[in-house]
């Protein structure tokens, strides 16, 4: 047969047509005298019968069926056939025809077409004649491009076994590739998540942990590799510590890994929790431009407790947490971690926040983070803020938050630096750290709950003012329980200028043996608790149990110690010692029977009767009774000074 393209060519205007060209045309076409073979005329109607005509049976379609058969089907009928389709993974849908299931049954010499597909795996779509009953099986190939892990890690001894990661999934099964970085690679079976371990928080809260088998490697010379992780969309969690166990902290403590010390490269679109992921990875840091790129993870609990804390770390990646904005509590997600310094913007993206619940407690912030500044610079570092190892903007896109409890407390191991010249160094406390949503439209701050929020931190100083941009604090149980040093020089012949008010500062000076501290124009920090607290009433705080004790005796320690400088020929004196009764009138309804459920579970209160528990001042000025800075001590209910937490 010559196609009608190629026979228009022989008769064009012009042409003689030869022989051959007209037989090829008379070929290409039936003649009348000519029987027409009823196998090679086909039909064609995907529309399905609606009646029953002789052997066909409702529902039959055509697909390029020769007229011949078209009428045996007619008269004679054909033969019922079955077709089946197991697959790997065996719990893999199939839909034969349009139909889920894998068995369908059709007549003999039908062509069926079939898709296979599940989660996690490239979907195989094909068609087959179905001459017989037949039997097919088809293997899909995992689809591992949806998460991609890579980490560095340091091995020291010949055939060491490596902890290499714990992989979970919330489905029946799934897989996954390792590449060990020594030229080996494996394909792993990843289990369900079964959450065989829990922990309790401080507040009842019942969290489950997936204990289960870690993936290990054994590498056979010491050395430095780079391990890859590969794997589907249904993998939902991911943790490099090898086990949890019960900790007195509340949490579950991780065990240590001291063999990762690099993590580049953490992607997956479908991880949704990131409890514990990183914890226990003593020495390990993140690449220069990491993200976890994780935009549906929630969960973030104790996300990275003790990351970094055997090496310590200047600080994480600004951006690091930027595509990660479902959750609404960090909940001792950098506990014990060893970074010394927050970067602006490190929360910005969790606009949902609630909670900061022990976000930051027990980390490295601040350690050592002075030490070489020149103490001619602090004083202005520390009342402009230009270098604070806490940024005054951290909660600013963060409109939601409302407990900041325990999130600060016992940072830098207590020790906040030392200058070039030996001096001590302070962690200031800034007024706009409470305003959060500031730059997301909240005219002030929506937190209520600072339980312990800076305990232990020795050697605080505050601006004036502190609760400005938070009017609505209710509880501030413990918020600075167990500072040490509160004073304000921190170097040879300098000092900070001492606050008299928001835009005051005290100016000294000495004339023949009187001293005199007169207010100037200025901005300054402060440790008296007059100036932290100046409104004349603070009435939605219920509870200030513990919120000012000391961590030791002495009358240099803590709030409302005298300044008095002289001796070593600095002409700065100041008596802070002030009325018990005024300060506690600022909080009329931190009183007896004020202490809520939620406020006692909080404070976990040790000392005292229960009637003392019961009252929102319990133990507030534990050892200010020490020496005169409180005036009317012996006038004040006994409570007040008793040592009421479990600091």
């Amino acid at each position: 047969m010559t196609t009608k393209a190629e026979l228009k060519t022989f008769f064009e205007n012009g042409d003689v047509p030869g022989q051959e060209q007209f037989w090829a045309w008379m070929d290409s076409y039936w003649h009348k005298e000519e029987t027409i073979d009823a196998t090679s005329t086909l039909y064609t109607n995907t529309q399905p019968t609606s009646y029953q005509v002789g052997g066909v049976p409702i529902g039959t379609s055509f697909d390029q069926m020769p007229v011949q058969e078209v009428l045996d089907f007619i008269f004679y009928g054909k033969q019922q056939r079955s077709l089946t389709i197991t697959t790997t993974p065996p719990d893999a849908v199939v839909t034969i025809n349009g139909v889920i299931g894998n068995t369908l049954n059709v007549y003999e010499g039908a062509n069926v077409s079939y898709t296979v597909e599940r989660p996690g795996y490239f979907s195989k779509t094909a068609s087959v004649k179905v001459t017989e009953d037949m039997t097919i099986h088809v293997a899909l190939e995992p689809d591992l491009s949806n998460t991609e892990i890579k980490f560095k890690i340091h091995t020291t001894a010949a055939n060491q076994q490596v902890p290499i990661a714990m992989l979970r999934t919330s489905d029946t099964q799934t897989l996954a590739k390792i590449t060990y970085g020594d030229g080996q690679s494996t394909i792993v079976s990843v289990s369900q998540y079964n959450g065989s371990q829990s922990w309790t928080d401080n507040e009842g809260n019942v969290h489950y942990i997936d204990n289960g088998n870690t993936f290990y490697h054994t590498y056979e010379v010491a050395g430095d590799y780079e391990i890859t992780i590969n794997a589907g969309a249904n993998v939902n969690y991911v943790r490099f510590c090898e086990g949890l166990t019960s900790d007195p902290a509340g949490y579950m403590a991780p065990t240590i890994n001291n063999y990762i010390q690099e993590i580049s490269v953490f992607r997956s679109d479908s991880l949704t929790n990131l409890d514990y992921t990183f914890a226990g990875l003593s020495k390990a840091n993140v690449g220069p431009n990491f993200k976890l790129e994780t935009p549906q993870v929630a969960s973030m609990n104790a996300t990275f407790y003790g990351f970094g804390v055997g090496r310590e770390f200047d600080s994480f990646p600004a951006d690091m947490l930027s595509q990660i904005s479902l959750p609404t509590t960090l909940r001792g997600t950098f506990f014990r971690a060893g970074l010394k310094k927050i970067l602006p913007g490190f929360l910005d993206s969790l606009t949902e926040l609630v909670s900061v619940f022990e976000c930051f407690k027990n980390s490295k912030l601040g350690k050592g983070y002075y030490s070489g500044v020149d103490a001619g610079q602090y004083p202005t570092m520390a009342i402009q803020g230009s270098n604070d190892f806490v940024p005054v903007s951290l909660f600013w896109k963060n409109p939601k938050l409302k407990d900041i409890s325990h999130v600060f407390n016992y940072i830098g191991e207590g020790w906040f630096g030392n200058l070039s010249s030996g001096y001590l160094a302070y962690f200031v406390i800034r007024r706009e750290l409470f305003w959060n949503g500031k730059t997301a439209g909240n005219v002030n701050g929506t937190i209520q709950s600072a339980f312990y929020a800076f305990g232990k931190c020795n050697r605080l100083l505050c601006e004036p003012n502190i609760l400005k941009h938070a009017p609505n604090m209710v509880y501030l149980g413990g918020i600075f329980t167990q500072t040490n040093q509160t004073q304000h020089p921190v170097g040879w012949a300098t000092m900070v200028p001492v606050a008299a008010s928001e835009t005051e500062v005290y100016r000294f000076a000495e004339n023949n043996g009187n001293y005199t501290a007169i207010p100037v124009a200025g901005k300054g920090l402060t440790f008296d608790l007059r100036l932290m607290f100046p409104d004349v009433s603070y009435p939605n705080v219920t509870c200030i149990s513990g919120a000012f004790t000391v961590a030791a005796t002495g009358s240099t320690m803590g709030f409302q110690h005298q300044i008095d400088y002289t001796p070593n020929g600095q002409v700065a004196k100041l008596d802070l010692s002030m009325s018990g009764a005024d300060f506690l009138s600022k909080f009329p309804n931190a009183k007896a029977g004020s202490m809520d459920a939620y406020a006692k579970l909080m404070l976990g209160q040790t000392g005292g009767t229960e009637s003392d528990k019961n009252d929102g001042r319990h133990g507030v000025f534990y050892r200010l009774d020490q020496d005169s800075r409180i005036s009317d001590k012996t006038a004040l209910p006994s409570l007040i000074f008793n040592n009421a937490i479990p600091y």
